[in-house]
């Protein structure tokens, strides 16, 4: 029979499926309140000579501490141990003590449940304390009574050097033991110098240690990953992850540690399957695209965030990932349900860390590093340009650059002027501890990363407080808050400029177009705008492109963002087996931007006349969360219920204002009044709110059997009244093959589970307001005589509009073998999304204001998900971990409605690279497809018509269709067709990791497989039209004749109308393998630390972006939407414009514990 003390929500349940295999004893037979069930005691005076029971001592531990507690009878039944002559400095540490010396173990989940089990190493049986019959615990007169006793010391630490306090050191197989002091010191008095010692603390692998001879002993215990990964936080509610039936993605700490990363979504990139990292640009605090099982929608895709409770869609860029504990993320119906219309794209749950009991502890971690552009494309040099420019203008019939010129110019490599090394430093402090009953933690950071290009950079400052107390054995209460400030300064990181709210034209495409003949600065110092040879223009050949360098300079566009994310929460245990919580949580932003387009240009005014732009916006939302867990057990059937109910506002305001006209640039006079031109004026705001009811029922019978049924019913001020509401449902089933009777002789199976969910998601990012018809100025009209404004509807509404749907299957198995190191979790998911939202075409007569929204398109996600571990000990100094996973993805438009297929990704005027439509991924690249190069005149007379002036040395274009289907002779736009997805079919990541004695290492791989970019720039740097440099291989291996090349074509500015064609000619595979991440550690010794009184000092070299293994020739194949085609979404990725690249990053760190 299993016993537990007062329940965490649905925890206790549920650890009781998995505690057989973890104690080595029979299968869990029942499930009873301690008070319901006494064991048999002895009569008192026996009992009293005997110590305290173990039983009763643990079930007055709950009654003071509020603690939780979960064992078999069996093990505590006639246990006692003396606790008279001793005093702990904590009640845990008094727990530890106990329970060890009586032969037993306990270990802590991250929740605070404490598991008490049989040994965990085979040896003799630890004897009951007695007075009267068996050894005590040494005092001081026995020790110095024994003539033969020799003292042992030693200090026990963590894995980073921090002394542990409240570990219990015993002699193996004897009650002889004591626990350390604050500092992790102890000291032991022992007949002789051969024992084996049993050092166990809560949360930490137990380990014994053979004296062998020795008087003094260093023990570092190792963090026991099981015991922490023991329960996974779904949000609402937490349940053990060997219980789950859902499928659920788990980052630790331990993941978390070894990055030294600027962004907590950058966390993620390849440590959980099915979920995709990609940053827009390398650019400092560009956005991150989180994207969980595919994308579902044309639409908004992004996941949900639960930061410590608080729902948010952008909140997870406000908090250090120094801050974070653990990330979950729900993938699936069965686990993201309970949160309903917000949870189709997955939710991502993130647990910032807490303090602990005990003495003050003082935490600071730094790094420094610098970071460097790697993997430049090689482009022309000066002799080359000039080569390739005399060799197109000879085919073209224009004048050549004469020797004498080129033998004057300079040889500028423009990519290297642009991309500059630069710093990266991040510094954090937190203090932490608490007493029985309240905890703290405040922490403090500061992050500054400056960019590769000149004047964009990343700066945050982050402080942090948690607070929680027990006021009662009933009541509990705590705070969180995170107030953030940030930094962002920007220049043109991808696009070329084109459209509203751009922040321009990449910088690097800039430097790609320069020719390497005009130099950075003229004699005076000034940035050269026209190139000039003799003082003449020399743009007709050495171009007129924008000196990149000068427009960098030039740049200046700031945001600066402001924010509080937190809560406040009661917590209410009025009986046993009830928690009832009410919290409260905040998230308040204020982002001001202001950019001042700076007029420059010594030859040119470019950008003028200057212009200042500025906007403040800021959002407040408010949660009001309340729930009830109660936890019911009848015999072997387990229940756990929640019942809850939510209240969400989200308010947001802005207003906008710009001038023109500025006399004097200065900063000084960098301000709206300044501005003596065009006034332009505006702004709004946006209200809605959420009103939701929910409930979880979990079920198990006897840990083997597991359901759960979740149910949520929100509703909007979105929609339209009398549509408000929409119900969503999911259930899921599990088998614990592992705890059957037929499973039990398998000793190398620890777990063997089947898992299978059903459910539906909604996604409720469809803007405010859909149904409704907007009314807007549309400009004005004399009546009577006076000029008055015109109204007229500028967006219809459709007052049917509900919220997109998603259906979701997921089957899975996980799987635990040799004794758990080795852990395997396999998933097969159908996301089948519907009432996708789409903008179907209407009669003219429907009047302006274009199309209203209709739930009408159908998409389709599936895939294959594998993570594994393993982790093991060699000797006493080695160990190791392996860990991997790995997703694949097929996406489908399965329907849009009567709408026609969906172009995106301008990548020329009029001319988009992407069509999404019925029966292809979202997204995909429609072009036209290459034969070749024609080597004849007879393959260009046979071949179908391309246009006027094709010769030999051209690119050769496949005839695929015409007006009736057929292929008709002639290249034109029925000839294009769809030619692969920026989707990858494959993302995987793998992690190894070692250490001996003091030394560890860390390597991490991520990469992606199956998808294609669209290297726009090379239509420009390969095409050849105009007098920009080109890459060297086009400048070198350009078609010269009849078989010489089947790839580049001839060099002709003319011949470029047709040879530069979007077409697959520019469509690489973005496949790549990246090394992510190198870390090497070295932790020093309690000898060379504790003169200094500091408890741990961990330094490490680590190199981020090593080396990346990939065909695509630009600088960078992460590659996600660029600035040109932010309108266009998911429908627009994948398309390069000259993007700012990541840097690789070399840098130095140090934690260190006071």
């Amino acid at each position: 029979m299993v016993h537990y003390t007062q329940s965490l929500k649905l925890l206790p349940l549920l650890l009781a499926g998995g505690l057989a295999g973890r104690a080595q004893s029979p299968v869990v037979a029942m499930l009873r309140p301690v008070q319901s069930a006494p064991a048999p005691e002895a009569a008192p005076s026996q009992a009293r000579a005997r110590g305290t029971s173990l039983e009763s001592l643990l079930q007055a531990l709950q009654k003071e501490h509020h603690a939780f507690f979960l064992y078999r009878t069996e093990l505590v039944r006639n246990k006692f141990v003396d606790l008279d002559a001793r005093t702990f400095p904590s009640w845990e540490e008094k727990l530890t003590y106990a329970v060890t010396t009586s032969g037993l173990r306990v270990e802590k989940t991250d929740r605070n449940v404490y598991v008490i089990s049989g040994p965990k190493l085979p040896g003799p049986q630890s004897q009951t304390i007695a007075t009267g019959g068996g050894p005590s615990a040494p005092t001081e007169d026995a020790a110095a009574a024994s003539p033969a006793a020799v003292p042992v010391t030693g200090r026990v630490t963590q894995a980073n050097g921090e002394g542990l306090p409240g570990v219990t050191v015993l002699v193996k197989g004897t009650t002889n033991g004591v626990s350390t002091d604050v500092n992790g010191n102890f000291t032991l008095s022992l007949p002789d110098a051969n024992a084996t010692l049993v050092i166990s603390a809560v949360g930490f692998v137990t380990q014994e240690v053979p004296l062998q001879g020795r008087t003094q002993l260093n023990v570092a215990l190792v963090t026991d990953v099981k015991a922490l990964e023991e329960v996974v936080v779904l949000g609402y509610t937490t349940e053990r992850k060997a219980d789950l039936t859902g499928a659920v993605a788990q980052v630790n700490q331990r993941d978390i540690n070894a990055l030294p990363v600027t962004g907590v979504a950058q966390i993620l990139q390849g440590k959980a399957a099915g979920v995709a990292i990609t940053a827009a640009t390398g650019a400092p605090g560009e956005a991150i695209a989180v994207r969980i099982r595919g994308v579902g929608t044309i639409n908004d895709n992004n996941p949900l965030y639960i930061i410590d409770g608080v729902p948010t869609k952008d909140g997870i860029n406000q908090i250090s990932p120094n801050d974070i504990e653990s990330i979950n993320v729900l993938k699936d119906a069965s686990s993201a349900a309970i949160y309903g219309a917000r949870a189709s794209n997955g939710v991502v749950v993130v647990t910032t860390k807490r303090g602990k009991s005990g003495k003050p502890r003082l935490s600071v971690s730094a790094y420094s590093g610098v970071q460097t552009a790697t993997n430049l494309i090689k482009m022309a040099n000066t002799d080359q340009y000039v080569a390739a420019y005399n060799l197109a203008a000879t085919n073209d019939g224009r004048a050549t650059i004469p020797a004498s010129v080129a033998a004057t110019l300079p040889n500028v490599n423009w990519l290297k002027e642009v991309l500059k090394p630069a710093m990266q430093h991040n510094v954090q402090m937190d203090v932490s501890g608490g007493g029985e009953n309240s905890q703290y933690i405040v922490s403090g950071s500061y992050l500054k990363q400056d960019g590769l290009i000149n004047n964009s950079s990343y700066d945050r400052y982050n402080l942090r407080t948690a607070v929680s107390s027990s006021l009662s054995k009933y009541v509990k209460i705590g705070t969180n808050a995170n107030l953030s400030y940030a930094k962002t300064r920007q220049v043109g990181t991808s696009g070329d400029g084109f459209g509203d709210g751009n922040p321009g034209a990449s910088i690097v495409r800039f430097a790609l177009f320069r020719t390497p003949g005009t130099p950075v600065y003229n004699d005076q110092g000034q940035f050269v705008d026209l190139p000039k040879v003799n003082g003449q223009d020399a743009s007709s050949y050495l171009g007129d492109g924008i000196n990149p360098v000068a427009l960098a300079d030039a740049a200046d566009r700031n945001f600066n963002a402001y924010s509080v994310l937190g809560n406040a929460y009661v917590e209410v245990t009025p009986v046993a087996h009830l928690r009832i919580r009410s919290d409260y949580g905040i998230t308040f932003r204020i982002t001001d931007y202001k950019q001042f387009f700076k007029t420059f240009g010594i030859d040119r005014a470019l950008n003028s006349p200057a212009q200042l732009a500025q906007s403040n916006t800021n959002e407040f939302n408010f949660n009001w969360t309340n729930t009830a867990v109660y936890d019911l057990a009848v015999g072997k059937h387990n229940f756990a219920i929640l019942v809850g109910s939510e209240a969400i506002k989200n308010n947001s305001r802005g207003i906008s204002a710009s001038r023109r006209g500025y006399v004097d640039q200065s900063p000084t006079f960098q301000y709206l009044d300044s501005g003596t031109g065009i006034q332009q004026n505006g702004g709004g705001e946006a209200h809605s709110t959420l009103l939701s009811g929910f409930g979880r029922l979990t079920y198990d019978y006897d840990g083997r059997y597991l359901a759960t049924v979740n149910f949520r019913r929100d509703g909007s001020s979105q929609l339209s009244p009398g549509l408000r509401a929409q119900n969503f449902v999911s259930g899921s089933l599990g088998w614990n093959l592992a705890q059957e009777e037929f499973m039990r002789n398998l000793e190398g199976i620890s777990l063997l589970k089947a898992r299978v969910s059903v459910g539906q998601l909604g996604n409720s990012a469809i803007g405010n307001y859909p149904y409704a018809s907007l009314v807007g100025n549309t400009g004005y009209y004399p009546f009577g005589g006076v000029s008055t404004q015109a109204l007229s509807i500028v967006t219809k509404g459709n007052p049917d509009i509900r919220w997109e749907t998603s259906t979701q299957t997921n089957y899975g198995l996980d799987l635990g073998l040799l004794k758990g190191a080795l852990q395997l979790s396999a998933d097969y998911f159908v996301k089948n999304t519907s009432n996708v939202l789409l903008f179907l075409p209407q009669p003219s007569s429907a009047g302006n204001g274009g199309n209203p929204a209709v739930n009408a398109g159908k998409i389709q996600n599936r895939g294959f998900e594998l993570e594994a571990s393993y982790r093991n000990t060699v000797g006493k100094n080695w160990t190791y971990g392996v860990s991997g996973n790995l997703a694949t993805l097929r996406n489908e438009v399965v329907s849009l409605g009567s709408a026609s297929p969906i172009v995106g990704g301008r990548i020329d005027n009029n001319y988009y690279a992407t069509l999404t439509n019925v029966g292809q991924p979202i997204g995909s690249f429609y072009l036209l497809q290459t034969e070749g190069i024609f080597q004849t005149a007879q393959e260009v007379f046979t071949h179908a018509y391309q246009g006027p002036g094709i010769q030999p040395g051209d690119v050769k274009f496949k005839d695929i269709s015409g007006p009736d289907g057929t292929p008709d002779g002639v290249i034109d736009g029925y000839d294009r067709s769809f030619v692969g997805s920026p989707i990858p079919k494959l993302t995987y990541g793998l992690t190894g990791n070692v250490s001996f004695k003091n030394v560890d290492l860390s390597v991490f791989f991520q990469g992606v497989q199956g998808n294609k970019l669209y290297n726009q720039v090379n239509t420009d740097i390969e095409g050849f039209y105009r007098a920009f440099n080109l890459t060297e291989r086009a400048a070198t291996n350009y078609w010269t004749g009849p078989g010489s090349t089947n790839e580049f074509p001839r060099l002709s500015w003319t011949g470029a109308s047709n040879n530069k064609q979007p077409s697959d000619r520019f469509l690489e595979d973005g496949s790549y393998l990246r090394l992510k991440n190198v870390q090497l550690g070295y932790t020093f010794g309690e000898k060379l630390l504790s003169p200094v009184k500091i408890s741990s000092v961990r330094i490490y070299a680590s190199v981020q972006n090593l080396l990346t293994f990939t065909k695509y020739t630009g600088l960078d194949p992460e590659q996600g939407t660029n600035s040109n085609s932010a309108g266009d979404g998911v429908r627009a990725t994948g398309i390069d414009f000259g993007t700012y690249p990541s840097a690789r990053t070399f840098t130095v760190g140090i934690n260190a514990g006071f």
